[in-house]
């Protein structure tokens, strides 16, 4: 008997044994439904403010794969394509839509290789795994030069179209002032201060221009230049201040003031996006000393919604001795007024041209995210059949298409809401008879998902 009870002893061990290592080794449940989490739920505050007219504050979201449980790897992937859409959002601001849609792949190409160089801070903001976690989510906010976008939109690309960017400048003066006393012309003000704002504005990637170079611009259309060449500042501000026809200091040989007028008002929106009036008040001297009042308007002629958005006046004055070069002094009289002027001023103008558009919407890049559709195929080729000027289909990611449940990512560009493209996919899926839930839009977020309902 004693030899019979410990023959079971270690038969007992054994079993249990094997049934402890059989139980460590049983798979985990798998994660609920519930805690399936979108770039909808990841959020955050930024820090940053526009401290200066060059910096533009854009937030966004991205995400990126976690590959080999590596979240350090992920997080950077996905601040790395969170600053791509960052400065696409800066350069979608800055090019007309018809340009930027016919470009937004050389766009793209070119932002992956010199993204650095457009962003002066950025900041993460909020972070979590989602898609199951699957992916490292972020919101993160950034600072990005408008100044170096520019630029690298007119240098690099080539893509700033300087006939419709154009900033026309004209300076005047309602006085009739004699300046021969003080030993300079009325037109050598003129010229300084426009060499002043041309080589700052084209620096800084804008078409600038007085308007007797856009009246002669029209030189290589005979019919428009032999009808304008002659147009004087006054007719010019006359029609960008919107006057009656009446009122138009008409040259001669023009009979019908009415035409001229409205014709006059189209040539101006095919010149220029902004006029810019700098209106010479007074130049004053006592002794050695040398005062320039002006008043400087900023009007924007190109849209609807246009007129005057930056009106300031100015006073300067400049210190000389007994010995002081009038054209020296000149000189430095004009560049403290350019300086004063780009206190306010011309952030002012700047931050205008660069928010001014033509009509047309631009194609921006989403993704869409399908929840549990096994027939993917049947879905991504729906997708790719309805292409339109307004919905574009790139690629598609099919990483996670085993994961449980499946998820695979199709690439799109669209140029309509968000919500319009939530509702334009859930209408391709039910022609494909399949259900899903309308998916979340939230402010920020680039991605759609679409979860598959099941009968």
């Amino acid at each position: 008997m004693k030899f019979e009870r410990f023959f079971y002893i270690p038969v007992v061990l054994v079993f249990l044994f094997v049934a402890s290592c059989s139980g460590g080794k049983e798979k985990p449940s798998p994660r609920a439904e519930v805690n399936f989490l979108t770039l909808a739920d990841v959020s955050g505050r930024t820090s940053f403010t526009e401290d200066s007219p060059d910096i533009r504050v854009i937030k966004n979201k991205a995400k990126a794969l976690i590959k080999r449980d590596d979240i350090r790897a992920a997080q950077k992937t996905a601040l790395a394509n969170a600053s791509k859409m960052a400065v696409n959002a800066m350069v979608q601001e800055l090019l007309p839509a018809e340009k930027y849609n016919r470009h937004f792949a050389e766009i793209e190409k070119y932002l992956s290789s010199n993204i650095d160089k457009f962003i002066v801070a950025k900041e993460i903001n909020g972070r979590k795994k989602i898609y199951l976690d699957q992916f490292m989510g972020i919101a993160a906010s950034f600072k990005i030069s408008r100044q170096k976008v520019l630029v690298a939109l007119q240098k690099d690309l080539g893509l700033i179209d300087k006939s419709s960017g154009t900033l026309i400048t004209v300076v005047t003066s309602k006085k009739d002032l004699d300046l021969s006393g003080m030993g300079f012309r009325f037109s050598d003000i003129e010229d300084a201060l426009m060499n002043q704002i041309q080589t700052d504005l084209n620096q800084r990637g804008l078409h600038a221009m007085d308007f007797r170079n856009a009246i002669t611009s029209f030189k290589g259309d005979k019919g428009k230049y032999e009808a304008y060449a002659n147009l004087s500042k006054d007719q010019f501000m006359s029609m960008v201040a919107g006057s009656k026809a009446a009122d138009v200091a008409l040259n001669s040989q023009i009979e019908d003031a009415e035409a001229f007028y409205s014709t006059g008002l189209t040539l101006l929106k095919q010149l220029a996006k902004v006029v810019v009036e700098i209106n010479i008040l007074a130049v004053n001297q006592t002794n050695n000393n040398l005062v320039l009042n002006l008043g400087v308007t900023a009007k924007n002629i190109s849209t609807a919604r246009g007129g005057a958005f930056a009106n300031s006046i100015i006073q300067v004055a400049r210190k000389g001795g007994p010995n002081t070069d009038p054209a020296a002094m000149l000189t430095g009289l004009i560049k403290d007024t350019y300086m004063d002027m780009n206190k306010e001023f011309i952030p002012q103008v700047l931050k205008e041209m660069s928010t001014i558009d033509v009509k047309g919407n631009k194609l921006s890049p989403y993704q869409l995210v399908f929840k549990g559709f096994d027939d993917f195929r049947n879905v991504r080729r729906g997708i790719e059949g309805n292409e339109s000027d307004d919905f574009r289909y790139i690629d598609y990611d099919n990483t996670l298409s085993r994961a449980e449940p499946s998820i695979n990512i199709v690439l799109v560009r669209y140029s309509k809401k968000l919500s319009n493209l939530g509702d334009m996919v859930l209408d391709i899926l039910d022609g494909l008879k399949l259900k899903a839930r309308e998916p979340l839009v939230a402010p920020g977020v680039n991605d759609l998902v679409f979860e598959k309902i099941n009968d």
